[in-house]
């Protein structure tokens, strides 16, 4: 059995190896300048709530709990101010024919795109009719659970993109206070600090199958370099939608009238109108 000490001494050396590694790179330079540097108690808090033994602990549903309020808390937090909420999973996600997928995304793979959330609408009298490709994507499952909750969704492509779009809104902005992320689990460690440090409460989720196990796997896949489909769990997927199933009704009891019955997409993230 693990110890509580060894297993934060593992995390801290992953993201030790990971961040010497990254800071060759555009992101790690951009989350120095624009993070780091610039929020520097921000960033030791961030990195004192990572070190600390209850944190980044994957539960047996493959998750990883952020922030310190109980699911209850967070349930209640999402659906006060659903706009604040973000799901986001990445683009390996997306199926692909060469990855052993019947047919490719007809969004395209390394974007932030997604043919069906683009047309979604929750109102409409008849249903979406949608490519082959969408039937099993957990994408598009996520998509339409992350509407109905009147989250805003995003499909995470390269660390540099997520740093824009995610953390410095999140940092500076107060554009998320909450999030349901589905990443790598070798991310696992640099993405947590980077939301403890912006401040955002929620869970991270892991892939079981495609992902990547090392820096240089992770650095390709940065790049747009995946030909492997990643998945997650299927007791992970039904968990995260699980969690917005009960954000949509607490949002619903508490703004009966209000509700997003579409998305639009702004920059790369999709957002509840």
């Amino acid at each position: 059995m693990v110890s509580a000490g060894m297993n934060t001494t593992r995390r801290l050396w992953r993201l030790l190896e990971f961040s010497v590694h990254s800071l060759r790179q555009d992101y790690g330079a951009a989350f120095l300048q624009r993070i780091a540097l610039r929020h520097p108690l921000r960033t030791l808090r961030g990195a004192w709530a990572l070190g600390r033994t209850r944190h980044l602990q994957l539960g047996p549903s493959g998750e990883c709990r952020l922030g310190p309020s109980t699911e209850a808390g967070f349930v209640r937090s999402a659906a006060g101010c659903s706009k604040q909420l973000l799901v986001a999973t990445g683009f390996c996600q997306k199926p692909l024919r060469t990855a052993g997928s019947d047919h490719d995304c007809p969004a395209g793979r390394f974007n932030h795109d997604c043919y069906y959330m683009a047309r979604l609408d929750l109102n409409s009298p008849t249903p979406l009719q949608f490519p082959p490709a969408c039937a099993a994507c957990p994408i598009r499952l996520l998509g339409h659970a992350a509407l109905q909750a009147g989250a805003s969704f995003a499909i995470l492509t390269s660390a540099l993109d997520i740093a824009h779009d995610v953390l410095l809104p999140a940092l500076e902005q107060q554009r998320f206070r909450q999030a349901l992320l589905a990443i790598c689990p070798y991310s696992l460690e640099p993405m947590g600090l980077a939301l403890s440090i912006c401040g955002l409460d929620g869970y991270i989720f892991v892939y079981d199958s495609g992902a990547c196990a090392d820096y240089p796997q992770w650095l390709r896949a940065d790049r747009g370099d995946k030909p492997e489909c990643t998945t997650l769990p299927a007791h992970s997927l039904t968990r995260m939608q699980h969690l917005l199933e009960h954000i949509a009704r607490a949002r619903k009891r508490e703004m009966p009238i209000q509700r997003a019955s579409r998305y639009l997409q702004q920059g790369n993230v999709f957002c509840p109108r």
